[in-house]
């Protein structure tokens, strides 16, 4: 299974099932979110077997290994078991000592609580950041189908605030552009930053 240019991989999608609901695979160079396990050495191989509590999981294979995508909203989380990996016998953690080592780290950090059965929710985006994302495609998806920016301001903050008299000196106007702009970006590859974690000043 080849890996595409936007950073997932190429598995067939489900046909009766919306966008929405089918299952994304990214690659692990990508989204450092990817927790990727391999059998442990014998050396400090127990009986422990993570795997086995985790939520159910679909999965998909190619020549790497096993995908696993967990089913929870909750607890959303991609694992990858490299080829040759036995999912029935003790697993280690592979993280890669490079610039993303703390957000893998983190990302481990959740699958194993998560396999604990504690609700440990993905806080790479806030949740008024959600929001704004969200606006951010409606305004896109809108400016997509012919709307202007007033249509689309109209729509997305009301008709209390937004007045046609007002419109060009309006800050709802400036976030309406700024939405719009930061949705063509999303859509030509900036998505991959909701891959990344915010990282905290020292």
């Amino acid at each position: 299974m080849s890996c595409s240019r936007s950073g997932g991989f190429d598995f067939p999608a489900n046909p009766d099932r919306p966008a929405t609901k089918q299952p994304v695979y990214w690659t692990p160079e990508v989204d450092p979110g990817v927790v990727l396990l391999i059998n442990t050495p014998p050396l400090l191989a127990d009986d422990a077997d993570v795997v086995a509590a985790l939520p159910p999981a679909v999965s998909k294979r190619d020549e790497l290994g096993e995908h696993l995508r967990t089913l929870s909203a909750a607890n959303s989380c991609q694992i990858a078991l490299l080829y040759g990996t036995d999912s029935a016998r003790p697993l280690a953690a592979i993280v890669p000592l490079d610039a993303k080592a703390p957000e893998r780290l983190s990302s481990l950090d959740r699958f194993l609580r998560s396999s604990k059965g504690s609700g440990v929710p993905d806080k790479r985006l806030t949740s008024s950041q959600r929001t704004r994302l969200g606006h951010m495609l409606r305004a896109l998806d809108g400016r997509i189908e012919g709307a202007s920016h007033f249509e689309i301001a109209h729509a997305l903050f009301g008709p209390r605030f937004i007045v046609a008299e007002e419109w060009q000196d309006s800050p709802f106007r400036y976030t309406t552009l700024r939405l719009v702009r930061d949705g063509h970006r999303m859509i030509d590859g900036g998505y991959r930053q909701l891959l990344r974690f915010r990282r905290r000043e020292a």
